[in-house]
């Protein structure tokens, strides 16, 4: 029987061994390394992400009080009004706030020049500092059209106040963010004519009646105010103080007007050479005649960016508040509209079926020619012009306080 060879058992020196531990523990020292960093990693980041969502959240609440502000400063605010009742104190300040943190912002109750308002909203934790705006001089800025030309710019003499507002919102973790911005009511928009236009202008038909007169028991204005001349054909009705006013050096900037009332409007529309019907953005309460005036208790802002092209309303449409388009505008047969129309480039009323406008239009643009006629009423009324009553406050500047 053959013998089998016997193979030699492995085995490491004493110096190999102590290579293989030390290789180990390097091994098991490199996983530990990795894994208290990838522990710190996902701290840091829970920690960025919680520090983020309290971020945020302490900026929407401070953004909270912004708006409580805004929407107590509007003309027309009926939940728990802010009254500036002293327009012309340089010193007048408003907060809003628990007692406890409108005192941290200077609120003294015995002093006539301060208020104080609870807020809105009692489940977050802001509070609100509101004052007029100062020039380096200390008198109150306004927010006005100080050169006649439709827009409004800082002055100190006419026009709305412009407000100061700052609120801070804090967390119950103790986060705290403040946020500041400028803003002002929209001052009314005085129409200079029940029709005002910037080209050579057409007055067309026997059944076109166009009334400087103010049917709502204020100054009356001239009926057609142009930079142009006007041409009338036909016998139209047209009555004012005077009737007419041709070669007018008032030039209005109805682009800028068009573009600051329509930071916010309720209906926002962009159309290429579009024709819309039967569209209802409020119902007017007509007239005894097309030729009185009508009434609506709605105030809506409706814009049209028509790309420089037209839009064309018709076939019942109807409205209340301020009508905005940038481009041309065609007004067809059963259209209504109380408040102001303001157009950057023409006005066309053409078809048949009344087409009446209470307020005043205002058009201007690079445009040869305004034509307006056939059974068409643009009626002035003063009233028409505070629908900016109803908006809500423009926003001038806006800024996020560091501390």
């Amino acid at each position: 029987m053959s013998k089998r060879a016997r193979v030699p058992a492995f085995s490491l020196s004493g110096d190999e061994t102590g290579f293989v531990l030390v290789y180990g523990l390097l091994v098991l020292l490199v996983l530990v390394i990795l894994s208290i960093s990838g522990m710190l990693s996902t701290t840091t980041e829970l920690r960025m992400a919680t520090n983020d969502r309290s971020a945020k959240n302490v900026f929407y609440i401070a953004e909270g009080g912004i708006e409580d502000a805004r929407s107590r400063l509007q003309a027309s605010a009926s939940a728990f009004p802010i009254d500036d009742n002293q327009p012309s104190n340089a010193n007048w300040k408003a907060f809003i706030g628990t007692e406890t943190r409108a005192a941290d912002k200077g609120f003294q109750a015995a002093n006539g020049n301060h208020t104080r308002h609870d807020p809105l909203n009692t489940s977050v934790d802001y509070v609100v500092t509101i004052t007029h705006k100062l020039d380096p001089s200390g008198n109150i800025l306004k927010w006005g059209d100080t050169n006649g030309d439709g827009a409004q710019e800082e002055n100190t003499s006419v026009g709305e106040n412009i407000y100061v507002i700052t609120s801070e919102g804090r967390t119950p973790s103790g986060a705290e963010k403040s946020i500041r911005v400028e803003a002002v009511r929209f001052p009314s928009i005085l129409a200079p004519a029940a029709l005002y236009t910037k080209a050579p202008t057409n007055i067309l038909g026997n059944s076109t009646s166009i009334l400087g007169i103010d049917q709502c028991g204020g100054a009356d204005v001239p009926g057609v105010l142009t930079q142009a001349t006007v041409s009338q054909i036909g016998h139209p009705t047209i009555t004012g103080s005077p009737p007419i006013v041709e070669n007018s050096g008032l030039g209005l900037d109805i682009s800028t007007m068009v573009g600051q009332f329509s930071q916010n409007p309720y209906y926002r529309y962009n159309v290429n050479s579009g024709t819309l019907t039967n569209m209802v953005w409020g119902t007017p309460v007509p007239g005894a005649t097309p030729q009185t005036a009508s009434s609506c208790s709605q105030q809506n802002t409706v814009y049209f960016n028509t790309s420089s092209t037209y839009v064309k309303l018709a076939g019942g449409t109807s409205g209340c508040g301020i009508l905005l388009v940038d481009g041309d505008l065609n007004i067809n047969g059963g259209f209504h509209w109380y408040g102001i129309i303001l157009v950057t480039g023409s006005v066309i009323f053409s078809g048949g079926g009344e087409k009446n406008v209470t307020g005043g239009i205002l058009a201007g643009g690079m445009v040869s020619a305004d034509a307006v006629g056939g059974d068409a009423s643009i009626v002035y009324c003063s009233q028409a012009g505070i629908q900016t009553n109803y908006l809500p406050l423009l926003t001038l500047r806006w800024a996020e306080l560091f501390s």
